[in-house]
């Protein structure tokens, strides 16, 4: 890997880290900016930095820096909204690979949100029924908490990693 890759790689690992501090609490899962500097690492760097880059978030989250959205630590496992940080790596090699192959920007940033949806819903499903005790929670309660609720905000950090991305592949082509 080549300097300038190891560099925006690293870059885009601490805008991820950095959106988990920029939030707003809502019942289930908080609203935060770290699923925009997913989707802008994805759009601009493709499939193979951007997931690079958010495996690294996770994995210096689970070694206990705290820069999950409750801190770090392996113990952030049995978060509900801990699937949202796994899907991050998934999601972010979806739309890059999207985007590489000349999709736009927005289709492949909303193609990608409802795929994260549907793996952080899934796993707060899994813990808050199977591995917390007496939490439980109907799946109308969780499409309401895990989907419903963020839509809007998502709605808008699509619309806006839309445009960054846009940007930042105008302002510098070869990146």
């Amino acid at each position: 890997m080549k300097t300038k890759d190891m560099a925006l790689v690293a870059l885009c690992t601490a805008l991820i880290a950095i959106g988990a501090f920029i939030k707003i609490p809502l019942p289930t899962v908080p609203l935060t900016l770290q699923w925009l500097f997913v989707m802008v690492a994805a759009n601009v760097l493709g499939k193979g930095r951007s997931s690079l880059s958010a495996g690294l978030y996770v994995i210096l989250g689970l070694i206990g820096l705290p820069i999950f959205t409750n801190g770090g630590g392996v113990w952030a496992f049995l978060s509900p909204s801990f699937g949202y940080v796994l899907g991050f790596i998934v999601t972010a090699f979806l739309i890059g690979f999207l985007s590489e192959k000349g999709m736009n920007l927005f289709a492949a940033n909303a193609i990608g949100t409802a795929v994260l949806y549907l793996i952080g819903g899934t796993y707060g499903y899994i813990i808050l029924n199977f591995f917390t005790e007496g939490a439980g929670i109907t799946l109308k309660a969780l499409v309401w908490s895990f989907m419903v609720l963020p839509l809007p905000g998502d709605i808008i950090k699509i619309v806006l990693a839309s445009i960054v991305a846009k940007r930042v592949k105008k302002a510098v082509p070869n990146i």
